[in-house]
């Protein structure tokens, strides 16, 4: 059945979907334009044909952010698939060839994942793609998801109790739990219980984001509450609060791998049903068939499962 209308097909340019696909990739004229080897007035003129054609404005401002609109980000995928199909009918399959590859990875983790996965990241970037620079936003949760659905990144680490159906999720590890404190200042038992842990008042880190959901869960299910007094934005600061206040931490694993230098805390694993922190990479399905995101993907793979061997 011929169902194609080639007169309307005409005024669609292939090339306005490759513009489409690098400004929604980096919401940023200037960065498509980069991104395709042009120049922003070309890549401005590109935008605003696009503009007409799908009667969206495709990218907006945000205060000082240019994002992309709704219907930008539903259109992606399918703009990205054709694209995809067109590659291969014209050119065939490429192998990707990590030493040849050029440009930016953009990737998302939290303070805690960037320490740990960060050097042995860079160290395989630099040997098997030196021409690939890698960017590391500092994102929560919430925001990390957000940000891959509208483009912003490629790959985001960390804690996702809630993915959708245009996420892939590959699991990496799981997070125990242990109670940092000054044993000068708080008296508690070895191997303590939530019942112990529950009598001391509690610092958590915001920064963990959805992680404080999974204590508090915990605590709530045998009929417990904590008393936090202290909200830490960012983790690096609560060794040094533990070391002067009688408080108490309940922290990830890894935080703790972090935090042992400090020898005038101590450390205590806790041995909880239900409380623990799966750790995974998540990719969205745009990106299924890219060889690039799944190269990084790979590295990140690698740089987790080094890190686990080492702290065996």
């Amino acid at each position: 059945m011929d169902d194609i209308d080639h007169a309307a097909f005409r005024r669609i340019d292939l090339n306005l979907l490759v513009a489409f696909d690098a400004l929604v990739r980096e919401a940023s004229v200037s960065r498509a334009a980069a991104r395709l080897c042009i120049g922003q007035p070309a890549m401005s003129h590109a935008l605003a044909r696009l503009r007409t054609l799908l009667g969206d404005d495709i990218l907006y401002r945000d205060g000082a952010l240019m994002r992309t609109t709704p219907r930008a980000v539903a259109l992606a995928e399918p703009v990205r698939s054709i694209l995809e199909d067109v590659r291969r009918v014209a050119g065939g399959e490429e192998d990707f060839d990590p030493a040849r590859a050029r440009g930016k990875v953009r990737i998302a983790l939290n303070d805690p994942l960037e320490a740990l996965l960060m050097p042995g990241l860079v160290a395989r970037l630099r040997s098997r793609a030196p021409g690939l620079a890698l960017s590391v936003q500092s994102l929560p949760g919430s925001r990390q998801l957000e940000a891959l659905d509208a483009g912003e990144i490629s790959l985001a680490v960390g804690y996702f109790p809630a993915v959708r159906e245009v996420h892939e999720a590959v699991a990496l590890y799981v997070s125990g739990f242990s109670c940092a404190f000054n044993p000068e200042l708080v008296d508690m038992p070895c191997r303590p219980g939530l019942a112990e842990l529950a009598r001391f008042p509690h610092i958590h880190t915001t920064y963990t984001g959805e992680s404080s959901g999974v204590v508090d869960g915990v605590f709530e299910a045998q009929g417990l509450e904590r008393q936090v007094v202290a909200r830490s934005a960012m983790p690096l600061s609560i060794p040094f609060v533990l070391k002067r206040s009688p408080l108490v931490a309940v922290l990830p694993d890894m935080l703790v791998r972090m935090f042992a230098a400090h020898a005038d805390l101590r450390f205590e694993p806790l041995s909880v049903e239900g409380l623990s922190l799966p750790v995974s990479l998540l990719t969205h399905r745009r990106d299924r068939r890219d060889p690039l995101v799944a190269f990084v993907s790979g590295l990140l793979v690698e740089s987790m499962e080094e890190w686990i061997s080492s702290a065996a």
